[in-house]
């Protein structure tokens, strides 16, 4: 069992949202299957919710705090597939058998809280269990939250009712279901809207009090098939006859995080039934929730235009979804709210960066570790940003450094792989893969650079197995073979890798990457029959249902590009422009594949 360190609540003020670094000793990585978390004072606790931090940035922020932890929204990330988290009226419950989640040595657990002053100076404190397995997890759950974030209730509203809506796009197993709202909620609904209109009722609560949560675990696990839609239903009343309303008179109350606030969150613990369909449900969740926290820290905005936090956490959104431009204009605007903060420069740095303004990202990181050199997720800014640049030995520095502030962040490690990989030092870029691999043991990415480095050292059979266990633990991947023989290619081995395309093939002949990679090596080789021959076969073979849209749409934007390219070289118009329409149709505002299909149409018009 580990304590926080205790904290004295000040005996007025608004809500308090306080994070506390617990330290972990461990001799080496630890499978963890429960975590009882508890205040030693609930009195003064909304709710605490348990996160991991690899970047150290935690630690960093308690340093620069006299009192015991630190202010803000910056705690971590959830374990993988779990909810760590204590709300008034919750007890302790048996865990999903064989989901436990792996606890690296050099990570940081980071407690997040939200504390509410009570009149008097209270002592905030908390509590926390461990309970180990000892054998690696044999299920990967998922949580999904799903909920409004676009929450208004006008004042004096006595029945308002919010529902949000999120379609599974895989059979999946619900075993847990955790409800959580704020004063003025008053029922919740949730049900499955099955594929053939049928509805399944998952949790009904006629009556809630946020003084009582709990997590609820179905005594058998639900099946429900791809197409159900999750429906989340929530009645509020902010009206005068509602005891528990916060304001008096009523006020007009949004979506946000303090208890005068509101939240229309459900969230349900879920296995896929195929778990080489994982990936496919994680992705597009992720984008999901990406617009939905958009919405909610736009609508907190609303009301909080100041609030660095609901800037931050948007920007971040933004940047995620490929949107570093509006990520940058609100990050200026974050940095104009107060002084010179460390972690929003270094956020508006990497978002610089990924609108690829190199020069300005360096600039900006420097900025950060200027304001703050212990600062690790700056230091791998600037070394990303000073590889984007060509300035490769300062890089290496950069990110050599980030990783003796934060050993555990396995982004330097890779970026710090990919940099020797780049430069020939193929030793070193391996090692560092392996430093990874320690951090990352079941992360697919981690195997397939490490395979990569592997095949440039011409130990070729390594590579395979590399590949062979990356697919494995990412099933989406391309078939081995066909990644081994992409790394020959590189290296200019044409014929061993046309071997393997072959073999790859031959293997699985229903598949459409090797026939497109096949196709490629032909053009390459000039041998124009054969590749439309490929490519024609890789257009008619369906497309593997395990995979997600992301690696369907670069697919079939290979695929398509792959076939432009050949009818330039055989100058055939007809197969140009059906090429286009077939691209345009996956990136419908490519505006200059439009142009390029415009000006084909234009010389076949009579």
């Amino acid at each position: 069992m580990l304590e926080s360190t205790p904290f004295t609540l000040p005996a007025a003020g608004g809500d308090v949202f306080r994070n506390f670094v617990v330290p972990v000793k461990l001799d080496g990585p630890r499978w963890v299957k429960a975590i009882e978390l508890r205040p030693v004072n609930p009195r003064v606790t909304h709710h605490a919710r348990l996160g991991i931090d690899a970047s150290y940035e935690s630690v960093r922020r308690d340093a620069e705090d006299d009192a015991p932890g630190y202010d803000g929204m910056a705690w971590g990330q959830d374990p993988e597939g779990q909810l760590v988290t204590w709300t008034p009226g919750m007890v302790a419950h048996p865990t999903m058998p064989g989901a436990a989640w792996r606890l690296h040595p050099d990570t940081v657990l980071v407690l997040h809280t939200h504390l509410q002053p009570s009149g008097k100076p209270e002592t905030a404190q908390f509590r926390l269990g461990f309970h180990f397995a000892d054998e690696p997890p044999t299920v990967r759950p998922v949580v999904l939250r799903i909920g409004s974030r676009e929450i208004d209730i006008p004042a004096g509203t006595a029945n308002f009712r919010v529902v949000d809506e999120y379609e599974l796009p895989v059979d999946v197993e619900l075993h847990s279901i955790f409800p959580h709202a704020h004063s003025l909620a008053r029922e919740i609904r949730v049900d499955a809207r099955l594929p053939d209109g049928s509805r399944r009722p998952l949790l009904r609560i006629d009556n809630f009090d946020e003084k009582w949560h709990d997590v609820y675990r179905f005594a058998a696990p639900i099946r429900l098939p791809r197409g159900t839609m999750l429906v989340t239903e929530f009645n509020y009343d902010n009206s005068d006859a509602n005891p528990r309303n916060r304001h008096r008179p009523p006020r007009r109350t949004v979506y946000g995080s303090n208890a005068d606030d509101e939240m229309q969150d459900v969230y349900l613990q879920v296995t896929p039934v195929r778990d080489d369909q994982r990936a496919m449900l994680v992705e597009d969740y992720d984008q999901y929730e990406r617009r939905s926290r958009v919405a909610g820290h736009r609508k907190t905005l609303e009301m909080y235009p100041d609030d660095p936090w609901s800037r931050e956490g948007l920007a971040a959104c933004l940047l995620a979804g490929g949107k570093p431009a509006d990520a940058v204009a609100v990050l200026d605007e974050r940095l104009k709210l107060g002084r010179p903060d460390a972690h929003a420069t270094a956020a508006l740095g990497m978002a610089y960066l990924a609108a690829g303004e190199v020069a300005r990202a360096a600039e900006l990181q420097r900025h950060a570790i200027g304001l703050d050199g212990e600062y690790a997720l700056a230091w791998l800014g600037l070394g990303k940003a000073l590889a984007a640049g060509r300035e490769l030995d300062e890089a290496e520095d950069a990110l050599r450094r980030a990783l003796e502030l934060a050993p555990a962040l396995a982004e330097a490690q890779m970026s710090l792989a990919d940099l020797l990989l780049k430069q020939g030092q193929l030793d070193e870029a391996a090692a560092a893969c392996d430093a990874a691999r320690a951090i990352l043991p079941e992360d697919a990415n981690v195997l397939l650079k490490l395979a990569e480095i592997r095949a440039r050292q011409g130990r070729h059979d390594a590579s395979l197995r590399l590949l062979e266990e990356a697919q494995r633990l990412a099933p989406y991947t391309h078939p081995p073979k066909v990644l081994l023989a992409v790394f020959l290619v590189q290296a200019g081995e044409l014929d061993r890798a046309g071997e393997l395309l072959a073999d790859a093939h031959a293997e699985q002949p229903d598949h459409p990457v090797p026939l497109l990679f096949l196709g490629q090596l032909d053009r390459h080789r000039k041998d124009f029959d054969a590749a439309r021959n490929h490519f024609d076969a890789a257009v008619s073979r369906p497309l593997p249902d395990n995979w997600p849209a992301s690696h369907r749409q670069r697919f079939l934007v290979l695929l398509h590009s792959e076939l432009l390219q050949l009818a330039r070289q055989l100058e055939d118009n007809a197969l140009a422009r059906d090429a286009l329409e077939k691209w345009l149709a996956i990136e419908p505002g490519n505006a200059i594949l439009r142009q390029m299909l415009d000006q084909i149409q234009s010389t076949e018009a009579p």
